[in-house]
């Protein structure tokens, strides 16, 4: 029986894997439907136990799978080229490249190249230089252009896997860059409040003209960094013209003027905004390789090695503004965040909920959130002041390890406690609670039952006049409860995030 790709779930109805995955073999020795055979052979490698299986069944023997390299088909060359890879079988190396070098089906080439960097090569390394070189300067008609660029980032990758990267490190933190730092809109003032550069409000961030580096990094209010490009926005989304706009740009003088060495550097291409995201890959692979073609070598395409980010943002009516991303650039200002849970809040999220709470907050408070995570929000309230003592809580085992984890990294003394906040006393009374209340709590009735016994339970623990620093995304049940327990008054409350409907409430017990 020949195996076709519709026949295997039946097949497997009625015969164990391994008998399946026989049959497969034996067709392919004696040569039936080869190209089918392989294909679904290279599928059973990739499932659990499979490669096990097989080489048991072939006694280590892939002669057979070596001979399909000679194969009047490219495309059973093709599969069993990616068959030796899969399985990193050793004596094919010289097999394959003897295959890679006579091939003359273009889009076979890259799939020889991605087995070799499986396996020992290096001896080939020269000729696989020699070979990028005439690609980069061919000038490949329109039909070809396709797969010479595969094969250029199969050669690439191969490259990096067997020689490794030599970094840039960044070395610019007293140059002048004009970079845009982008932010959740509810903490765009507060982030322009503490630059004290050249600066303009944005939608989604702040633009600023840096001249330390080092006060932006200090910084935990924005999201990413993209350093702006002084070449035409919103241009055509076309690759040729995306490229030769960024060679006449200022990109080659901001990569070598923040950076010591000279080596080529190793980017991706990022695409952002308005395009549909099924265009986006292919968009981007191809204005990656024009990019390549521009900069002559000194920009090196990688999906895999990049230091560095071209971000393509499209508009709605189309246009193309493109603006540079520095994976040079350390940031460690969230280091501490090694573990993290899915529920988990992000780090700028909870830096900028304490920054708005800033105001509202007591020196030296004794603090509890009794929804702690992996700790995330109780490590950015100990760095926006000093705390006295601070206390975490979570019903669930996993994320209080993580916690523990995390806050070892920062050297900051946290009490966290494995237990139900609802059955949870404490010998004094907290100056303050500060928590992201769980979403998902089960039906609205589950839901309204949680926030009715978080209102009781911290009236309970909290002092006089102590505060509840709150993130919600029901803000029906906070107002229902402030006004039917009536121990609290609202100071003020923030819009965080419009599209989730979420708040930060800044609450504050009344006096008994």
């Amino acid at each position: 029986m020949n195996i076709r790709g519709g026949e295997k779930s039946l097949l497997l109805l009625l015969h164990p894997k391994g008998d399946v995955l026989r049959e497969v073999y034996e067709n392919i020795r004696a040569g039936r439907n080869l190209r089918a055979n392989l294909i679904e052979l290279k599928k059973m490698l990739k499932e659990d136990g499979g490669q096990r299986e097989f080489r048991e069944i072939c006694g280590d023997n892939y002669d057979r799978i070596m001979k399909c390299l000679a194969d009047g088909d490219p495309k059973v060359r093709k599969n069993a080229a990616a068959i030796l890879g899969i399985l990193r079988v050793p004596e094919s190396a010289d097999v394959l490249m003897d295959a890679y070098e006579s091939e003359d089906t273009l889009f076979v080439r890259p799939e020889y190249l991605s087995a070799l960097s499986e396996l020992d090569c290096g001896a080939y390394l020269p000729v696989f230089h020699r070979r990028l070189e005439q690609l980069r300067v061919y000038d490949a008609p329109e039909n070809e252009k396709k797969h010479v660029r595969e094969e250029i980032a199969a050669l690439q990758e191969l490259i990096l896997k067997k020689e490794g990267l030599q970094k840039h490190s960044f070395s610019g933190y007293y140059g002048t860059n004009a970079v845009i730092l982008t932010t959740f809109p509810a903490f765009r003032d507060a982030l322009a409040a503490e630059l004290p550069f050249p600066k303009k409000l944005l939608k989604g961030g702040v633009s600023a003209t840096v001249g330390d580096m080092n006060l932006v990094l200090t910084n935990r209010l924005w999201q990413e960094m993209l350093f702006v490009l002084q070449c035409e926005k919103g241009m055509p989304a076309r690759p040729e013209v995306i490229a030769r706009a960024l060679r006449e740009s200022d990109l080659s003088v901001i990569l070598a003027e923040n950076h010591r060495s000279d080596a080529p550097f190793y980017f991706r291409v990022g695409v952002a905004g308005a395009m549909p995201r099924e265009e986006q890959s292919g968009f981007a692979k191809k204005t990656a390789a024009a990019i390549e073609t521009a900069f002559s070598g000194s920009l090196v395409n990688s999906v895999s090695h990049y230091e560095a980010e071209i971000r393509l943002a499209v508009s709605r009516e189309g246009g193309v503004t493109p603006y540079l991303k520095l994976y040079t650039l350390p940031d460690h200002r969230f280091r501490y965040r090694k573990y993290h849970v899915a529920a988990g809040m992000r780090p700028v999220l909870a830096a900028g909920i304490m920054a708005l709470a800033k105001p509202y907050l007591a020196e030296y408070a004794q603090v509890l959130d009794p929804f702690c995570g992996v700790g995330t929000l109780l490590l950015e309230r100990r760095f926006a002041g000093p705390v006295r003592s601070a206390y975490g809580i979570d019903i669930f085992g996993e994320a209080i390890q993580k916690a523990r984890a995390n806050t070892k990294l920062t050297g900051m003394p946290v009490n966290y406690i494995n237990r139900d906040f609802f059955d949870f006393t404490h010998e004094y009374l907290f100056d303050e609670i500060i928590t992201d209340m769980p979403a998902d709590s089960g039906s609205r009735e589950e839901t309204d039952t949680l926030y009715r016994r978080f209102f009781e339970k911290s009236a309970q623990l909290l002092a006089e006049h102590g505060r509840i620093f709150c993130y919600s995304g029901e803000m029906g049940l906070v107002k229902k409860y402030l006004r039917l327990t009536g121990q609290f008054r609202l100071l003020k409350e923030y819009s965080i995030l419009e599209k989730s409907g979420t708040y930060l409430f800044i609450l504050e017990k009344r006096q008994a």
